[in-house]
């Protein structure tokens, strides 16, 4: 059995694509891949693609969403420096923990890095489209027998919980961004039931590990998250790649940049890129910030 032809619009991707990586890396270049994204898409694209990344690994995205297109046409997630840094703390026997893998766009590298190591992941996820992709794109890399996936999210109690299907999903995609409703929530968003645990319930089912990195991105539920797991995180001191976005936490009434230093393990130091330390988590304006256990911050990555 044949396959059925490509049509014109996914002959001519693979040679756009090709055109805006071999642009420098300049204002406008993003514009443009999105703009030949969507003329593509309009002209019948298949929207879901398999991503060369400039790392070597694959993924599997969906061109609907904004971020997986620019993972398409730039090869880059942008993270790349950072996740450098909290991957080089991954020790030999350690643990990696991706908390909201998604369709694992973290935890593909996170998984080559325990490769290199002899370490292992754990990847939390709840909603089960998501989970799905995951999987196929462990199984792209050949990684999957170093990651164990948890159909699940961590919060600060275990049960059931009401999840958002977010912005992602409006394009038309079938997997993408969420967040974990809150009490009072009136947002418009599509909505579906998932599973919550909390990491010191889960932990020592695993055999209590040394936990050495955690990567944490679901959107406005890491102080729920950190409250269910300080009985884990507080021996171990894992290195924390986390997520700012703030506006999930103004919504709720409640300040972000008082409320998580408080929830972390003691004495941690604030990193927004390899060489650049501020002094609180207030001086990080957006986008992710490095943790690190003030005794591990002289291992950085010089």
């Amino acid at each position: 059995m044949t396959n059925p032809p490509l049509r014109l619009a996914d002959r001519i991707r693979p040679i756009a694509v090709s055109a805006i990586r071999s642009l420098p890396d300049v204002r406008g270049r993003g514009r443009l891949a999105m703009t030949l994204n969507a003329v593509l898409l309009k002209a019948g694209a298949n929207p879901v693609v398999v991503a060369k990344m400039a790392d070597g690994h694959s993924l599997l995205r969906d061109c609907r969403i904004f971020a997986h297109s620019l993972h398409l046409f730039t090869g880059v997630t942008g993270i790349e420096d950072l996740l450098a840094v909290l991957t080089a703390f991954l020790e030999p026997g350690g643990v990696a923990l991706d908390v909201g893998a998604n369709v694992g766009t973290v935890t593909v590298p996170l998984a080559q890095a325990a490769q290199r190591v002899g370490a292992r992941v754990i990847a939390f996820e709840p909603f089960p489209n998501n989970v799905e992709w995951l999987h196929q794109n462990l199984q792209l890399n050949n990684l999957e027998q170093l990651v164990t996936v948890v159909e699940s999210g961590l919060s600060s109690v275990s049960g059931e919980a009401t999840l958002l299907l977010r912005e992602d999903f409006e394009s038309g995609a079938t997997v993408g961004n969420s967040s974990v409703a809150e009490p009072g929530n009136a947002e418009h968003f599509r909505r579906v039931t998932i599973q919550l645990n909390t990491l010191d319930a889960l932990w020592p089912t695993y055999g209590s590990p040394r936990l050495d990195i955690i990567k944490i991105d679901i959107e406005g539920h890491e102080d729920r998250f950190l409250e269910g797991a300080r009985e884990t995180l507080i021996p171990n001191r894992p290195v924390i790649l986390m997520e700012v976005n703030r506006s999930f936490y103004r919504k709720r009434g409640v300040d972000f940049d008082t409320l998580i230093p408080q929830l972390l393990p003691p004495d941690c130091r604030y990193f927004t890129s390899p060489r650049t330390e501020v002094p609180s988590l207030a001086s990080v304006t957006a986008g992710d910030v490095l943790l690190i256990p003030s005794e591990k911050v002289h291992r950085l990555v010089s």
